[in-house]
């Protein structure tokens, strides 16, 4: 498998962050582009040689094992070179694309550039068409001497050389950097300029006072002109670019806000004018099929949108407050990396016992914490540990998130009153051995759950309450029997999404004493924060982790359920048997430098 860690060394060695040390590189290394396209498309002239010396490269950096190349080179001689090496131990999953593509480079003396830092020239950047730039996957940097410096993913090949030399009528120079790094400097330097295309006229065009504007001001009108066609498209790939979860239009008085959450912070990207609120949210909902007279309620709709052949799911939320609509859409990209049980961030301990719970061959296993607390990505985590078995898999789901292979996955519709208890009725004649449920929120539906648990189903399904004692309470609130639950439920999860520190900008943290008296620190105890820099847009925080509390059912809590059980009650008694609780599992997370205190107070308490 990939190694998640290799090239390390090449990339401290050849790894250029700024203009004058791209300079410097290029200056250094020999770079031969016309050698750098062969190598494309005969990977180094399918020599034995070469093959093997790519090979050695990959070993070198921990890329590959030694097993993997002698599979590799095996397949190569029975096709007698018909395929590169690379592209053999991509096929066999041996190595990712980006340690091949360093391992090329390192090779033929290519550098690597880090964008997000990089002051990239404007005048490179005329020379090719944002089109031209997107289809190959390609940004023009700077020049060097009489040549354009191009940073791309992957190798070109000849005939793309050609064209490219072409169009910008320069010799190019290939540099190599990340795609994602690529694409978001494509989006920044390109379409964020081809969205004011005609932006500025249209504006002040709908604020003029002539009389032959009066049509232009009708909004389904305005919805379809193509300054706001683009600007919508604008904004939805940026936060498909960024990988928001969210992106929120929110007017105000004189202006609209234009906000993105990532990784579970608000960030501002941009304010615009008040007269073209009307315009954009009409073209939302015409493409969400909505109605775009009615602006007295709130609607719902949905978006499939592709994205570079991709298809993200967005979720439209519109409701009126005092300076017009204000809209909120939920990206869904089905297409993004599950995670997987060794990446949830188990403690080796629980990490143990929830392996355990999978595979128990009936129980109602429950993930439970607020909106956005991450229970979706930890669910499907248990799905595709479950479905390397051979079992009957059958979610229902409102919306689909992710699409699991080896599942058969049900969308509800509530517009046709296709809810969960209907959807459940039905797949329990279809044989299952393991049902997920989307969220258990009424009696109907936890009904038909804890007998399907009772009659041999592993089942999986979410609750919104704070945490995991708490769950067993709410059960019997919603109208379960307290003989049910210890018959049906085998393990709660609670868990929660804190912020993880940005390392480029770490400083210790001020941590107040009320704080360290409710999470029990010490008054000597160090921790640290994220200051804000580039690399995290000056939120201090990159990426997200999750903190949680385990309680496994055993013999002993079976016997405290009953209709009089507190929460509390329940809670010591799963702290006795063993649960570290969430709080505890943020300060020990804390500790280790990865969140701060900050961040867990206001999460876990």
């Amino acid at each position: 498998m990939p190694n998640s860690t290799a090239s390390t060394s090449l990339l401290v060695n050849l790894t250029a962050c700024n203009t004058a040390e791209l300079k410097q590189l290029l200056q250094s290394q020999s770079i031969n582009n016309e050698k750098a396209a062969q190598a494309y498309e005969h990977d180094n002239l399918h020599s034995v040689r070469n093959h093997e010396l790519l090979g050695q490269t990959l070993l070198k950096e921990h890329a590959i094992s030694p097993e993997s190349l002698r599979k590799a080179l095996a397949i190569w001689h029975r096709e007698d070179g018909d395929k590169k090496i690379g592209e053999i131990l991509l096929d066999l999953g041996e190595v990712s694309h980006d340690a091949l593509n360093l391992a090329l480079c390192s090779q033929l003396n290519i550098p690597t550039v880090n964008l997000s830092n990089f002051d990239i020239d404007p005048q490179a950047l005329q020379l090719l068409p944002g089109t031209i730039a997107r289809r190959y996957e390609v940004l023009p940097l700077m020049f060097h001497d009489e040549h354009l410096v191009m940073a791309t993913a992957s190798l070109f090949s000849q005939e793309a050389s050609d064209f490219l030399r072409f169009i910008t009528q320069k010799s190019v120079l290939v540099v190599v950097a990340k795609r994602q790094e690529i694409l978001q400097a494509i989006h920044e330097n390109y379409l964020a300029h081809e969205e004011n295309d005609g932006l500025q006229e249209y504006e002040q065009a709908l604020s003029s006072n002539e009389p032959d504007i009066q049509a232009v001001k009708d909004a389904e009108f305005m919805a379809k002109q193509q300054p706001i066609v683009k600007l919508v498209d604008s904004m939805l790939q940026t936060a498909v670019l960024r990988n928001a979860s969210d992106l929120h239009i929110r007017p105000e008085a004189k202006h609209f806000d234009l906000l993105y959450r990532i990784d579970g912070s608000m960030l501002k990207l941009k304010e615009y004018p008040k007269s073209l609120l009307a315009a954009v949210v009409g073209r939302i909902k015409i493409m969400s099929r909505l109605n775009i007279a009615e602006r007295r309620l709130p609607q719902d709709g949905r978006i499939t949108y592709v994205h570079q052949q991709i298809k993200i799911d967005l979720r439209i939320s519109i409701i009126p407050v005092q300076y017009g609509e204000s809209i909120v859409i939920r990206v869904l990209n089905k297409n993004q990396g599950l995670r997987t049980i060794n990446q949830i961030g188990f403690q080796e301990k629980d990490e143990a016992r929830f392996q355990d719970l999978l595979n128990r061959s009936h129980g109602i296993i429950l993930v439970t914490g607020p909106t956005g607390s991450g229970k979706s990505t930890t669910l499907y985590a248990a799905l595709q540990e479950v479905v390397k078995g051979d079992v009957n898999i059958i979610t229902v789901e409102d919306p689909i998130e992710y699409e699991l292979p080896g599942t058969r996955q049900i969308q509800l519709v509530p517009a046709i009153n296709f809810s969960f208890p209907q959807a459940l009725r039905h797949i329990l004649r279809h044989d299952p051995d393991v049902i997920m449920i989307g969220e258990m929120r009424d009696a109907e539906t936890c009904k038909i759950a804890v007998e399907s648990a009772l009659t041999g189903h592993l089942v999986f399904s979410t609750l919104h309450t704070n945490d995991a004692a708490s769950s067993i309470v709410r059960l019997m609130e919603i109208g379960v029997a307290p003989y049910m639950i210890r018959a049906s439920v085998i393990g709660i999860l609670a868990q929660r999404l804190v912020r993880k520190n940005c390392a480029h900008c770490l400083e210790e943290e001020v941590v107040t004493s009320i704080m360290r008296e409710n999470l029990g620190l010490g008054s000597d105890e160090k921790f640290y924060r994220g200051r804000g820099c580039e690399h995290c847009h000056q939120t201090g925080f990159s990426g997200r982790l999750a903190v949680y509390e385990l309680l496994v059912v055993n013999e002993a809590m079976r016997d405290a359920i009953h209709a009089s059980a507190s929460a509390d009650e329940l809670s010591k008694l799963a702290i006795a048997n063993g649960m570290t609780q969430i709080a505890e599992h943020g300060v020990t997370q804390a500790r280790a430098g990865l969140t701060s205190i900050a961040e867990v107070y206001r999460t876990c308490m």
